[in-house]
C-alpha cells in the first residue's frame, strides 16, 4: 500500500509540474516591451552625441575655438598654449567610434533588414561624418577594420583609404536617400525632421566639403561640378540641432560658459581687429561687451611665464569680452554644415577652376555666404557688402578674402573653424603667446590607450606621420 501511494503522488507531481509550465513563455513576455529595436529609434542618439562632442568647452572651445583664434582665455589657458588634455582627445576617438559611428552602423544594419533606404542612407551620413571628423583630427585611423568584434586590433588606414571610404559612403547615402525607399520618423531625426530631401542636400553638401578639403591632394574637379545644383540652397537647409533651454539639453557652451559659470572664456583679440578693419556688424553678435562697455579681445596664450589674469596687460576678466548674448544662450543651434560654409567652398572651387564659373562665380557665391552667415546673425548685410574693399577681381585677392570670409562665418564651430584654418592657413596666425609650439597645431595626439591595445596599428601610423605630435601635418594640409 505504501508503494502505490508513493507512484500516485509521484504521478500527480508530475500533471502538476508540467501543467504549471505550459503557457509558462507566454506568461512571462511583457506585452509592452519590444523584442526589436526600430532602426529609427537610432539615429537621434548619434546626432546629439556628436554636436554635443563638437561643442563643449573644454573641446571644440579650448582647442577648436582657440586654436582658430575665434576664442581666448584669462586662466586656464593650458589648451589654448596647446598643452590639451589627454582625456579630452581619449573622449573624442572613443565617442566617434562607439556612440556616433558604431551606433550609426547598427541603425544602417537594422534599417537594412527594415528595407527602409532611406535611413540607411542618414545612417551611411553619420558614419561618415564621424569618419571624417577622426582622419581629420588623427591622420590615419582604423577604418576598413573599425566595428568588427572579431578584430581587436584593427589595421590604421592611410588618410587617403579613408577619405575615398568616406567620399563613396557619401554618394552612396545620396542614392538611397533620393530612390524614395523608406521614411526617417520625424520625431527620431533632430536635424531634419524626417525630411528625406534635406538629408539628400546634406550627404551632397559634406561630399562637396570633403572633396574640397582633399582639393589639393588629387583632382576633384569633375567630382565637385557634378554636385552642383544638388546641395543646399538656403539656411533653411543647414544640418543643425535645435537645443532646449536647460541642462542637459542645452547648448554645451552655454552649460559650460554660463550654468557652470566659467567666465574665464573670451573673445580673441585677433577676432577684434580683423573684424573691426572690415567694419562688420557680426562682431558686436559674436562678443560682448567689458566692464567699460567697449569690445575688447585678448591675444591667444599667456598664463606660463606670465601670470593670468594679470592687471598689468588688461587681461582680466572685467577687461576682455565675452562671447556675444547669442552664442551663450542655452537654445544656440549645435551647426553641423552651414549654406554659409557651402558657399565659400563654392566661391574657393570656382576661383580655383574646380568648377565653371571663374571669378564671377566665384564672387557671387561669396556674397552669397556672407550674407547667409548675416542672416544667420540676425544682421543686415547691406551696407557692409556695399563697401568696396570687400570684393575682389583677381584670384590671389579672391583667394584670401573667400578664406578669411570663410573663418569669420566658422565663429561658434570651434573644431571646424580650426580645420578649415589648417586647410586654408587664411588669415596668418601666429602661434600663441608663452607656447612650447612655434605653430598652432595641425592635429590631435592619438589616444593615450593605443599604444598598448593596439601597437603594432599605432606604430605603423606614427611613423607614416612622422611622429605622433601636434604639429605632424595631415596629408591634406
Amino acid at each position: 500500500m505504501k508503494k502505490l501511494n508513493i507512484i500516485i503522488y509521484t504521478f500527480l507531481s508530475f500533471i502538476l509540474m508540467t501543467g504549471c509550465d505550459r503557457g509558462f513563455e507566454e506568461l512571462n513576455l511583457d506585452p509592452n516591451a519590444s523584442t526589436a529595436v526600430p532602426a529609427h529609434l537610432l539615429l537621434g542618439g548619434p546626432q546629439r552625441i556628436y554636436m554635443n562632442s563638437m561643442y563643449g568647452a573644454q573641446a571644440g572651445g579650448d582647442m577648436g575655438a582657440c586654436w582658430s583664434q575665434h576664442w581666448s582665455k584669462v586662466q586656464y589657458n593650458d589648451e589654448a598654449r596647446y598643452v590639451p588634455r589627454r582625456g579630452v582627445i581619449d573622449g573624442i576617438w572613443s565617442t566617434m567610434y562607439a556612440s556616433v559611428i558604431s551606433e550609426s552602423k547598427a541603425m544602417y544594419n537594422l534599417a537594412e533588414a527594415e528595407g527602409n533606404n532611406s535611413l540607411m542612407g542618414a545612417g551611411l551620413v553619420m558614419q561618415a561624418v564621424g569618419y571624417q571628423t577622426l582622419v581629420d583630427f588623427y591622420g590615419p585611423i582604423p577604418f576598413t577594420e573599425s566595428i568588427d568584434g572579431n578584430i581587436l586590433q584593427p589595421t590604421y588606414d592611410s588618410e587617403t583609404v579613408v577619405y575615398e571610404g568616406i567620399i563613396q559612403m557619401l554618394t552612396d547615402a545620396s542614392a538611397m536617400l533620393a530612390s524614395g525607399n523608406g521614411t526617417i520618423t520625424s520625431s527620431s531625426d533632430l536635424f531634419y525632421g524626417g525630411d528625406a530631401s534635406k538629408w539628400v542636400k546634406l550627404a551632397n553638401s559634406l561630399k562637396f566639403r570633403a572633396l574640397m578639403r582633399i582639393s589639393a591632394t588629387r583632382n576633384v574637379g569633375a567630382e565637385l561640378q557634378a554636385l552642383m545644383g544638388k546641395m543646399f540652397t538656403s539656411n533653411a537647409d543647414s544640418a543643425q540641432l535645435t537645443y532646449l533651454e536647460a541642462a542637459p539639453d542645452a547648448n554645451p557652451i552655454w552649460e559650460t560658459i554660463v550654468d557652470g559659470n566659467r567666465a574665464e572664456y573670451k573673445i580673441n583679440s585677433v577676432l577684434v581687429e580683423t573684424m573691426t578693419a572690415l567694419n562688420d556688424d557680426r562682431l558686436a553678435v559674436y562678443a560682448g561687451e567689458n566692464a567699460s562697455g567697449n569690445i575688447v579681445g585678448k591675444p591667444s596664450g599667456f598664463g606660463a611665464q606670465t601670470t593670468l589674469p594679470n592687471e598689468g596687460l588688461g587681461y582680466t576678466y572685467a577687461n576682455i569680452s565675452p562671447l556675444g548674448a547669442k552664442y551663450l544662450t542655452a537654445t544656440l543651434p549645435g551647426v553641423l554644415m552651414s549654406y554659409s560654409q557651402l558657399s565659400f567652398l563654392i566661391a574657393q572651387a570656382a576661383n580655383e577652376g574646380y568648377i565653371s564659373g571663374g571669378i564671377t562665380s566665384a564672387q557671387d557665391w561669396y556674397t552669397e555666404g556672407i550674407k547667409a552667415s548675416f542672416e544667420f546673425n540676425g544682421v543686415s548685410s547691406t551696407a557692409y557688402l556695399a563697401q568696396g574693399s570687400i570684393g575682389f577681381s583677381t584670384q590671389a585677392d579672391g583667394r584670401t578674402k573667400i578664406a578669411t570670409q570663410e573663418w569669420i562665418a566658422l565663429f561658434g564651430q570651434g573644431f571646424e573653424s580650426w580645420t578649415e584654418w589648417r586647410r586654408n592657413k587664411i588669415p596668418v596666425l601666429a602661434p600663441a603667446a608663452e607656447s612650447l609650439l612655434d605653430q598652432v597645431p595641425s592635429r590631435l595626439f592619438y589616444p593615450t590607450t593605443e599604444p598598448s591595445l593596439n601597437k603594432t596599428s599605432y606604430d605603423a601610423a606614427v611613423q607614416t606621420l612622422g611622429g605622433d605630435n601636434l604639429t605632424a601635418p595631415l596629408f591634406w594640409q
